[in-house]
C-alpha cells in the first residue's frame, strides 16, 4: 500500500498553514475529549408494575389479524418492548466488544426496574391475557440481559436484581397453575426467563422447573416434527412452529454452555422440530396440506435465530445452510443479538 506522506517537504509547516492548525487545535482537543469521556447512562424508565394488553387475533385458530387491535397493543407494549431492546443492545456490546460501561448501564435499567417492583402489580384482562405474555417475554429479555453481564453485577446490584427475578418466575409460574390455560409456544416461551434466571441465581428448584418445562416441550413433538396445538393455528402453523422452536432450543443452549446435555433428550427429538421449520421454510407446501391452508408467513424473523445455536448441533448441519444465511438474528425477549451469542457464547466466562 502506498504510504501517504506529508505535502510540505522536510516536515515544517508554512507559517499560514501553523497558524490554521493552531486555530483549529482547542476543538481538536474538545473532540478528543469527547470520544474519551465516558458514555452517559442515561436513566431507565419508570417500570410499571400493572400490565394491559390487547389481544389482535380474531378467529378460533388464532391466525387473523384486526390491525386496529393489533396497533392498540402495540401502543400499549411499546414500553416493555423499548426496555427490552435497550437492555439487549446493552449487554450485547458487553458481549461483543467488552464494553463494561454499556453492561454497567444495562444493569443500572435492570436494577431500576427491579427496584420499582416492575411487572408484578396486576395483569389486567381485556380481551385476553397478553398481559401474562408480555410479563413471560419480558422476563425473559431481562434475565438474559442479567445473566450476559454478571460478572460486572455489584452485590448491591445482585441484591435488587436477583430477587426481582426470582419473583417474575414464580408469577410466571403462577400463570400455569390454571388448568384451563393451554401449556403451548407460550409455556416454553415462560421457561426462557426461568432457565436465565436459575442459572444466573444457582437456583437448583428453577432450574429443574426450567427443564421440566423444556421437557414438556420436546414430548409435544410428534413423529413429523409437528406440534398439535401449533398446527391448530391454521395460516400461521409454520409460524408457530417456528415460534415455538425459539424458547426450546434456548433453554437447549444455556445448558449446554453449563454442562449439560439438553438437545439428547428423547434421542434428540428436537431435531425432528428444527428440521420441520427448516424445511417448511423451503416450502411450505406440508405445513399448507397438514394445516388445510396456505401459509401466510413465509419469511424467517429475529427469533429464528435459533437456528445460529442450533445449526452448531445438528446431526446434518447443512440442513439449516439457507435458513443461517438468512441471518443475522436479532430477538431482544432471546436476549439481543441472536448471532453474535452463538459465536461469542451467552454464559459470562470470569
Amino acid at each position: 500500500m502506498r504510504s501517504v506522506s506529508s505535502p510540505f517537504r522536510g516536515g515544517a509547516l508554512p507559517a499560514a498553514a501553523r497558524w490554521r492548525y493552531a486555530a483549529c487545535l482547542p476543538l481538536m482537543l474538545l473532540c478528543a475529549q469527547a470520544l474519551a469521556a465516558p458514555r452517559q447512562c442515561e436513566p431507565a424508565p419508570p417500570g410499571p408494575r400493572d400490565l394491559e394488553g390487547t389481544g389482535y387475533y380474531t378467529d378460533a385458530a388464532h391466525s387473523k389479524i384486526d390491525p386496529a387491535l393489533q396497533a392498540r397493543n402495540q401502543a400499549q407494549t411499546r414500553p416493555l418492548n423499548d426496555y427490552a431492546r435497550r437492555v439487549a443492545d446493552l449487554s450485547d456490546a458487553y458481549l461483543a466488544h467488552g464494553d463494561a460501561a454499556a453492561g454497567q448501564c444495562a444493569l443500572t435499567w435492570l436494577a431500576a426496574w427491579a427496584k420499582d417492583g416492575a411487572m408484578l402489580g396486576r395483569m389486567i384482562h381485556g380481551n385476553n391475557d397478553q398481559a401474562d405474555y408480555l410479563r413471560e417475554w419480558t422476563h425473559g429479555a431481562a434475565a438474559m440481559a442479567y445473566l450476559k453481564t454478571l460478572p460486572l453485577a455489584t452485590p448491591a446490584q445482585r441484591g435488587l436484581i436477583a430477587p426481582w427475578l426470582e419473583q417474575l418466575s414464580r408469577a410466571n409460574l403462577a400463570y400455569w397453575d390454571d388448568p384451563r390455560h393451554k401449556r403451548n409456544n407460550h409455556y416454553y416461551w415462560t421457561g426462557v426467563g426461568i432457565m436465565a434466571t436459575a442459572l444466573a441465581t444457582r437456583d437448583a428448584g428453577l432450574l429443574r422447573t426450567a427443564q421440566a418445562i423444556y421437557r414438556k416441550g420436546i414430548d409435544d413433538i410428534q413423529a413429523d416434527g409437528s406440534l398439535p396445538m401449533e398446527m391448530a393455528r391454521g395460516a400461521r402453523a409454520l409460524h408457530y412452529h417456528d415460534y415455538a422452536a425459539a424458547p426450546l432450543v434456548t433453554m437447549a443452549e444455556l445448558a449446554h454452555e453449563d454442562g449439560q446435555d439438553w438437545y439428547g433428550y428423547r434421542d434428540g427429538a428436537l431435531d425432528r422440530l428444527a428440521r420441520r421449520v427448516a424445511e417448511g421454510y423451503r416450502d411450505s407446501d406440508w405445513f399448507a396440506r397438514q394445516a388445510g391452508v396456505a401459509q401466510k408467513d413465509r419469511q424467517p424473523h429475529g427469533f429464528t435465530g435459533w437456528v445460529e445455536f442450533y445449526r452448531r448441533h445438528a446431526p446434518d448441519a447443512h440442513v439449516f445452510d439457507a435458513l443461517h444465511a438468512a441471518g443475522p438474528f436479532d430477538e431482544p425477549r432471546l436476549g439481543g443479538d441472536l448471532t453474535l451469542m452463538a459465536t461469542h457464547g451467552i454464559l459470562p466466562r470470569s
